[in-house]
Protein backbone atom coordinates (compact mmCIF):
# COMPACT_ATOMS: atom_id res chain seq x y z
CA UNK A 1 0.00 0.00 0.00
CA UNK A 2 2.76 2.96 0.68
CA UNK A 3 4.78 2.00 -3.12
CA UNK A 4 0.93 2.25 -4.25
CA UNK A 5 0.05 5.77 -2.19
CA UNK A 6 3.73 7.43 -3.16
CA UNK A 7 3.94 6.37 -6.93
CA UNK A 8 -0.29 7.52 -7.26
CA UNK A 9 0.61 10.68 -5.34
CA UNK A 10 3.52 11.28 -8.13
CA UNK A 11 1.74 10.52 -11.13
CA UNK A 12 -0.86 13.04 -9.99
CA UNK A 13 1.42 15.69 -9.04
CA UNK A 14 3.12 15.27 -12.47
CA UNK A 15 -0.41 15.61 -14.52
CA UNK A 16 -1.42 18.83 -12.41
CA UNK A 17 2.40 20.06 -13.26
CA UNK A 18 1.88 19.31 -16.82
CA UNK A 19 -1.80 20.78 -17.31
CA UNK A 20 -0.32 24.08 -15.42
CA UNK A 21 2.56 23.80 -17.90
CA UNK A 22 0.24 23.89 -20.90
CA UNK A 23 -2.43 26.48 -19.63
CA UNK A 24 0.76 28.69 -18.89
CA UNK A 25 2.41 28.56 -21.80
CA UNK A 26 -0.91 29.59 -24.06
CA UNK A 27 -1.43 32.51 -21.87
CA UNK A 28 1.94 33.65 -21.49
CA UNK A 29 3.03 35.53 -24.35
CA UNK A 30 5.88 34.89 -26.35
CA UNK A 31 8.43 37.59 -25.18
CA UNK A 32 7.59 36.95 -21.70
CA UNK A 33 8.86 33.06 -22.70
CA UNK A 34 11.88 34.06 -24.30
CA UNK A 35 12.70 35.96 -21.71
CA UNK A 36 12.13 33.98 -19.27
CA UNK A 37 14.42 31.12 -21.16
CA UNK A 38 17.48 34.18 -21.48
CA UNK A 39 17.28 34.08 -17.60
CA UNK A 40 17.42 30.61 -16.71
CA UNK A 41 20.27 30.55 -19.72
CA UNK A 42 22.27 33.00 -17.85
CA UNK A 43 21.39 31.44 -14.65
CA UNK A 44 22.41 27.67 -16.18
CA UNK A 45 25.83 29.54 -17.65
CA UNK A 46 26.98 31.67 -14.36
CA UNK A 47 26.37 27.98 -12.65
CA UNK A 48 28.90 26.19 -15.10
CA UNK A 49 31.22 28.56 -15.58
CA UNK A 50 31.94 29.47 -11.96
CA UNK A 51 31.48 25.32 -11.61
CA UNK A 52 35.48 25.57 -9.89
CA UNK A 53 35.76 28.86 -8.40
CA UNK A 54 33.51 31.19 -6.56
CA UNK A 55 29.83 31.75 -7.69
CA UNK A 56 28.60 35.36 -6.46
CA UNK A 57 26.02 34.81 -4.09
CA UNK A 58 24.09 38.06 -4.82
CA UNK A 59 24.04 37.33 -8.67
CA UNK A 60 22.50 34.08 -8.05
CA UNK A 61 19.96 35.17 -5.77
CA UNK A 62 19.00 38.09 -8.06
CA UNK A 63 18.62 35.84 -11.38
CA UNK A 64 16.68 33.42 -9.05
CA UNK A 65 14.08 36.28 -8.29
CA UNK A 66 13.50 37.17 -11.24
CA UNK A 67 12.96 33.69 -12.91
CA UNK A 68 10.33 33.25 -10.03
CA UNK A 69 9.04 36.59 -10.95
CA UNK A 70 8.87 35.59 -14.64
CA UNK A 71 6.57 32.62 -13.36
CA UNK A 72 4.71 33.79 -10.90
CA UNK A 73 1.37 33.44 -12.59
CA UNK A 74 3.16 29.65 -13.32
CA UNK A 75 2.93 29.38 -9.84
CA UNK A 76 -1.01 30.57 -9.30
CA UNK A 77 -2.03 28.71 -11.64
CA UNK A 78 -0.17 25.38 -9.98
CA UNK A 79 -1.49 25.84 -6.94
CA UNK A 80 -5.47 26.63 -7.94
CA UNK A 81 -5.35 23.29 -10.05
CA UNK A 82 -3.22 21.53 -7.10
CA UNK A 83 -6.67 22.71 -5.10
CA UNK A 84 -8.87 21.61 -7.26
CA UNK A 85 -7.68 18.49 -7.76
CA UNK A 86 -6.96 16.92 -4.29
CA UNK A 87 -9.35 18.57 -3.09
CA UNK A 88 -12.66 19.38 -5.01
CA UNK A 89 -12.51 16.61 -7.43
CA UNK A 90 -11.24 14.04 -5.69
CA UNK A 91 -13.80 14.53 -2.64
CA UNK A 92 -16.50 15.06 -5.87
CA UNK A 93 -14.86 11.67 -7.15
CA UNK A 94 -15.10 9.68 -3.44
CA UNK A 95 -11.74 10.50 -2.47
CA UNK A 96 -10.11 9.49 -5.67
CA UNK A 97 -8.05 10.59 -8.53
CA UNK A 98 -6.41 9.69 -11.24
CA UNK A 99 -3.72 8.43 -9.62
CA UNK A 100 -5.59 6.68 -7.05
CA UNK A 101 -7.35 5.00 -9.93
CA UNK A 102 -4.72 3.77 -11.54
CA UNK A 103 -3.86 1.85 -8.15
CA UNK A 104 -6.90 0.96 -7.04
CA UNK A 105 -7.00 2.75 -3.62
CA UNK A 106 -9.11 5.66 -2.10
CA UNK A 107 -9.44 8.17 0.47
CA UNK A 108 -11.89 6.93 3.42
CA UNK A 109 -13.22 8.45 6.50
CA UNK A 110 -12.05 6.22 9.50
CA UNK A 111 -15.21 5.93 10.71
CA UNK A 112 -18.68 5.94 8.61
CA UNK A 113 -18.86 6.04 5.14
CA UNK A 114 -19.00 9.46 4.31
CA UNK A 115 -16.22 11.89 3.65
CA UNK A 116 -16.46 15.37 5.63
CA UNK A 117 -16.04 17.96 3.21
CA UNK A 118 -14.02 20.44 5.47
CA UNK A 119 -11.61 17.63 7.09
CA UNK A 120 -11.63 16.45 3.05
CA UNK A 121 -10.35 19.92 2.01
CA UNK A 122 -7.49 20.55 5.01
CA UNK A 123 -6.77 17.08 3.96
CA UNK A 124 -5.70 18.24 0.82
CA UNK A 125 -4.32 21.28 2.01
CA UNK A 126 -1.96 19.77 3.92
CA UNK A 127 -0.81 17.03 1.31
CA UNK A 128 -0.22 19.88 -1.46
CA UNK A 129 1.59 22.19 0.87
CA UNK A 130 -0.67 24.69 0.36
CA UNK A 131 -0.08 27.20 3.16
CA UNK A 132 3.73 27.40 2.76
CA UNK A 133 2.97 27.55 -1.12
CA UNK A 134 0.30 30.62 -0.77
CA UNK A 135 2.67 32.37 1.48
CA UNK A 136 5.81 32.31 -1.05
CA UNK A 137 3.31 33.23 -3.76
CA UNK A 138 2.18 36.42 -1.52
CA UNK A 139 5.53 37.62 -0.69
CA UNK A 140 6.71 37.37 -4.47
CA UNK A 141 3.82 40.09 -5.37
CA UNK A 142 4.00 41.88 -2.45
CA UNK A 143 7.40 41.78 -1.24
CA UNK A 144 10.88 42.71 -2.41
CA UNK A 145 13.99 40.17 -3.61
CA UNK A 146 15.44 40.59 -0.20
CA UNK A 147 12.07 39.97 1.57
CA UNK A 148 11.27 37.09 -0.79
CA UNK A 149 14.50 35.23 -0.13
CA UNK A 150 14.45 35.13 3.76
CA UNK A 151 10.29 33.69 3.33
CA UNK A 152 11.25 31.25 0.50
CA UNK A 153 13.98 29.97 2.61
CA UNK A 154 11.94 29.39 5.62
CA UNK A 155 9.17 28.31 3.44
CA UNK A 156 11.12 25.74 1.65
CA UNK A 157 12.31 24.44 5.55
CA UNK A 158 8.52 24.11 6.28
CA UNK A 159 7.73 22.34 2.87
CA UNK A 160 10.24 19.57 3.82
CA UNK A 161 9.42 19.37 7.66
CA UNK A 162 5.84 18.64 6.49
CA UNK A 163 6.69 16.28 3.64
CA UNK A 164 8.89 14.28 5.57
CA UNK A 165 6.76 14.46 8.39
CA UNK A 166 3.01 13.01 6.81
CA UNK A 167 5.89 10.22 4.54
CA UNK A 168 7.27 9.25 8.53
CA UNK A 169 4.17 8.94 9.97
CA UNK A 170 2.30 6.86 6.86
CA UNK A 171 5.68 4.70 6.45
CA UNK A 172 6.17 4.00 10.44
CA UNK A 173 3.20 3.08 11.76
CA UNK A 174 1.24 -0.12 11.10
CA UNK A 175 -1.85 1.16 9.80
CA UNK A 176 0.06 3.55 7.37
CA UNK A 177 -1.95 6.77 8.34
CA UNK A 178 -0.44 9.99 7.54
CA UNK A 179 -0.39 13.06 9.39
CA UNK A 180 -2.60 14.21 7.38
CA UNK A 181 -5.01 11.27 8.10
CA UNK A 182 -4.68 11.60 11.27
CA UNK A 183 -5.55 15.09 11.34
CA UNK A 184 -8.54 14.44 9.38
CA UNK A 185 -9.49 11.20 10.22
CA UNK A 186 -8.95 9.81 6.93
CA UNK A 187 -7.29 6.27 6.07
CA UNK A 188 -6.28 5.24 2.38
CA UNK A 189 -7.33 1.73 1.30
CA UNK A 190 -7.85 -0.73 -1.42
CA UNK A 191 -10.93 -0.55 -3.37
CA UNK A 192 -10.04 -4.36 -4.22
CA UNK A 193 -10.31 -5.74 -0.88
CA UNK A 194 -13.48 -7.32 -0.01
CA UNK A 195 -15.30 -5.71 2.97
CA UNK A 196 -15.60 -7.96 6.06
CA UNK A 197 -18.30 -10.59 6.28
CA UNK A 198 -20.90 -8.85 8.72
CA UNK A 199 -21.57 -12.80 10.43
CA UNK A 200 -17.65 -12.82 11.70
CA UNK A 201 -17.36 -9.12 12.08
CA UNK A 202 -20.50 -9.83 14.99
CA UNK A 203 -18.68 -12.40 15.93
CA UNK A 204 -15.51 -10.65 16.68
CA UNK A 205 -17.31 -8.28 18.76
Amino acid sequence: MKFKRIMAYVIDIFLVSLISSLIFSAITAKTKMEEYDKISQEYINIIYENGSGEINEDTLIDIAYQMQVKTKSLQIINLGLLFLYFGVLAYLLNGQTLGKKIFNIKVAPVKGKNLDSALFILRAVLVTNFIPKLIAIVVLLLGNKNTWFIVNNYVSYASTFLLFAMLGFMIFRDDERGLHDLICNTKVIDTKEKAPDKKSDTNEK
